[in-house]
């Protein structure tokens, strides 16, 4: 055994007055990094070799910046009807809506006018911990359960643009009143019908996606009461289940079928392109007059042909750009806070839990037509291009 005194390894001591300096220093910085932003001056003991068993302690002077953690980002999310133009326009307003408002938008366009896609998504959202949704029901009834268990946990819902799911918790309904805007669709087939020279008898069909939710109904009944009123015969919602393609081939099938077909109302955006290119192929440019809803770029062509003659513009973007800031508010301010939000919108809240938003009517050419009630304004396609600039460089 060997007894003799060990010898003193002054690298192994060096490096153990090192350590312990390393860890105050990681100590320091860990606690001021919780502090807020500020000019901090720290004081470091560091050793220094001055003989074998000395050490000198020397004071050091340093800047540590420290920064904030930032501030979570909200998320808010926002569920469409169907991937289709009119619905992209209302995903711009959203977007804008969202950033003007430092969130960030999440957005989902069903590939199929289905109420599954929906409720399968609305509810991944909800339990991911979005801050703020917005919802477009393709069936009423079927988001109620999911709606409901945001609005419990504390994440603000609202439906739109346009439709909704007036049985549930959500907060508010943002659109317009469909019945009304099934009699101003009414009223403007009629008015065209009448420009053209055109007088009842004679067939009129109704082409659309689905007759699945509240406002296609609603709107339905709305046309339909007018157009008869005045007249005219009007045959059953022909149904495409959002399939463009189907539009225009069911289009095709309702020209031969009624030889004494007048007019055609496109309900979904898309249908009104389709209409004007069954029309087109057919000749009847004239013969058979195309009216249709919503405001997107592949109508355009038509318009400027003449098939088309006149369109309901819903203010879709607008609509849904409040929709994302009325979110971001509530979700800053908490759910206590909720109401006194909407109230800034909608002074009779929480009695009037909807914004309605009015909507006009676009012509392919000036006519001499006071706006009816239920518009709010009556606008030439280059007149509303030159108005709403933002909205025509998404549709253009």
């Amino acid at each position: 055994m060997n007894n003799q005194p060990k010898k003193l390894d002054r690298r192994k001591f060096l490096y153990a007055g090192l350590g312990a300096a390393i860890v105050v220093v990681g100590g320091l910085a860990a606690y001021f990094a919780t502090r807020p932003p500020e000019r901090i001056v720290e004081t470091v003991e560091k050793p220094v070799e001055k003989t074998v068993v000395q050490t000198q302690i020397q004071t050091v002077e340093r800047t540590i910046q420290v920064t904030e953690t930032p501030a979570k980002k909200l998320r808010l999310g926002y569920i469409t009807r169907l991937s289709v133009p009119w619905w992209i326009v209302a995903e711009e307003g959203f977007k804008a809506g969202a950033r003007k408002n430092g969130a960030e938008p999440v957005i989902y366009h069903p590939p199929e006018l289905t109420s599954e896609d929906q409720v399968r998504v609305l509810d991944s959202w909800v339990a991911a911990g979005l801050d703020g949704i917005m919802i477009g029901p393709n069936d009423p009834a079927a988001p109620i359960d999911v709606i409901n268990r945001a609005i419990d946990r504390g994440v603000p819902v609202v439906t739109g643009f346009g439709v909704d799911s007036p049985k549930s918790k959500r907060l508010l309904f943002l659109g317009y009143d469909p019945y009304q805007l099934g009699v101003a669709l009414g009223k403007g087939m009629v008015k065209l019908l009448e420009l053209a020279g055109k007088k009842p008898p004679g067939t009129i069909t109704y082409h659309t996606g689905g007759m699945a939710s509240t406002e296609d109904v609603a709107s339905w009944e709305g046309f339909k009461k007018i157009v008869e009123g005045a007249g005219y015969k009007v045959v059953e919602p022909i149904l495409d289940g959002g399939d463009a393609a189907k539009a225009v081939a069911l289009a095709e099938q309702a020209i031969k079928l009624y030889p004494d077909l007048v007019g055609m109302l496109g309900y979904y955006d898309y249908t009104g392109p389709a209409l004007g290119k069954a029309v087109t192929d057919a000749g009847k440019q004239g013969q058979i007059i195309v009216h249709a809803d919503g405001l997107i770029g592949p109508m355009v062509p038509y318009f400027q042909s003449g098939v088309i003659g006149a369109t309901i513009e819903l203010r879709q973007y607008e609509g849904s750009l409040l929709g994302a800031e009325i979110l971001a508010k509530c979700a800053l301010t908490g759910k206590a806070k909720w109401d006194d939000i909407i109230k800034q919108y909608v002074p009779e809240y929480p009695a009037k839990k909807e914004l309605l938003l009015p909507f006009g009517w676009v012509t392919g050419k000036k006519l001499d037509v006071k706006p009816w009630p239920e518009l709010g304004w009556i606008k030439t396609l280059d007149e509303f291009k030159n108005e709403f600039p933002e909205v025509w460089k998404i549709i253009g």
